[in-house]
């Protein structure tokens, strides 16, 4: 098994001679001494870190576990004062992303990158993508594209640079057209959001048997079920990257043993704290933090992404000691009365059953009861749809949360049907829609 590829890269970027793996002391050496800038360049140039960083002297930080003396960022701190938060003139700035925050008439996030931020993107994508791809692979980008600095352009960018070709395609809106292009073109690996490379697996038209050599999920929490029956359908490894708007679309990459995201530390360093914002021992669950260390545009300080997973503590099989992110949870959780309903586990149970393409969750408030309705996307032609309703319901019987919910008489299974709106019609993160007075976190 090889080597992830980001151990050869990190040890460049860190300044090791030759081709020495990083260890934990240089390459925490270096994260230190880019924390230093990063605090500096901070400081001196934003409005925003000037107030909140008045009382931090970087030179009193003599490691990277300092770095819990900080106050932490917030999604509401990029809402309401991303232009105070650039380093930058807005003349230095070649892309800004802006993403709708939770409800409809929130203020908006906006995150900002100069031409050097989204160069460290490519180049981290360039040098993650060897993993699973080698020089004259055909790769279909199944991401928004293609403007400068799109996912799309971006990952395209980077397969350039390993001498790939890529198609950057866009979202799928309908499977059977793109399965169409995949076998036309000979694409031998594609990238793109789990549930939606899903449905490329489940179609009734097929891909060439042999013809997908890689799978490449991003975009969204990656549940095991998806995974597994991409596999089964392909026999093919199947990767999974983190990765976040904040984080500059890249954050880490699993490597050939296929067991946890090797992270992008040159560029990022990574917590992992509590609901009080303590940091826990490695292996322990928590909400992830980051940090950028080589972001010019609108650096991130202890930005607390809402994202749980944990550090995995034994080695990499591949040999690296580079840290690993354990598969990310999914966001999208409801407490009724402190009962969780979480999406990631009806996703682990629903995605189970083979003729599932896609389904949606919502639950409405009627008078002192919660009802929940899912509609649900099965394979065209298959003859399953009035069963599908049943095996549904047995699925979601084993979530320990949502039979505690309906012991105790808050929540009723209202309905479970096939869905008349078009597949991927609404193509954002998956969540469970709120109507009423359900209160989502």
């Amino acid at each position: 098994m090889e080597m992830t590829p980001l151990d050869e890269w990190m040890a460049a970027k860190i300044g090791l001679a030759g081709k020495d793996a990083p260890n934990p002391a240089s390459l925490q050496d270096y994260q230190l001494a880019m924390l230093g800038k990063t605090l500096a360049l901070a400081r001196k140039n934003s409005p925003f870190y000037q107030r909140r960083l008045r009382d931090v002297d970087p030179h009193a930080l003599k490691s990277m576990a300092d770095i819990t003396g900080l106050p932490f960022t917030s999604p509401g701190d990029l809402a309401a004062s991303s232009l105070e938060m650039l380093c930058v003139s807005q003349g230095e700035i070649a892309r800004v992303v802006t993403l709708q925050t939770s409800g409809t008439t929130a203020t908006p996030k906006r995150i900002y990158f100069t031409l050097d931020d989204l160069e460290l993107t490519a180049d981290f994508f360039a040098q993650g993508m060897k993993a699973l791809v080698k020089p004259g692979q055909r790769v279909m980008v199944l991401m928004p594209g293609p403007n400068l600095g799109s996912v799309g352009e971006r990952v395209a960018t980077g397969l350039g640079r390993i001498g790939c070709e890529a198609v950057v395609h866009g979202l799928v809106e309908d499977p059977g057209q793109v399965i169409e292009k995949i076998n036309d073109l000979g694409i031998d690996c594609l990238i793109g959001l789990p549930v939606q490379v899903l449905s490329l697996a489940r179609w009734p038209r097929k891909i060439a048997p042999g013809q997908i050599k890689s799978v490449l999920l991003s975009g969204d929490y990656v549940p095991r079920s998806i995974t597994e029956a991409i596999n089964r359908a392909w026999n093919c490894p199947v990767f999974n990257h983190y990765g976040l708007t904040e984080t500059g679309l890249g954050g880490g990459v699993e490597c050939q043993a296929l067991d946890g995201c090797h992270l992008r530390e040159a560029d990022l360093y990574f917590e992992i704290v509590d609901r009080q914002g303590r940091p826990v021992e490695d292996g322990c669950q928590g909400e992830i933090v980051l940090t950028t260390l080589t972001r010019r545009g609108m650096p991130l300080i202890r930005y607390r992404t809402g994202d749980v997973s944990r550090f995995l503590t034994e080695r990499c099989a591949c040999g690296s000691n580079l840290r690993r992110l354990d598969r990310v949870r999914g966001r999208s959780v409801y407490k009724l009365e402190g009962i969780e309903l979480r999406l990631d586990e009806m996703d682990e149970a629903i995605f189970q059953l083979d003729d599932i393409l896609d389904f949606e969750v919502s639950i409405q408030r009627q008078d002192n009861k919660y009802l929940m309705n899912i509609g649900f996307w099965a394979v065209p032609g298959g003859g399953f749809y009035y069963g599908l309703d049943l095996a549904i319901r047995e699925k979601l019987s084993k979530i320990p949360g949502l039979n505690q919910a309906r012991a105790q008489g808050i929540l009723s299974l209202n309905n479970v049907f096939s869905s008349s709106n078009k597949l991927f019609s609404n193509p954002i993160k998956r969540k469970i829609k709120r109507e009423s007075y359900a209160q989502e976190h």
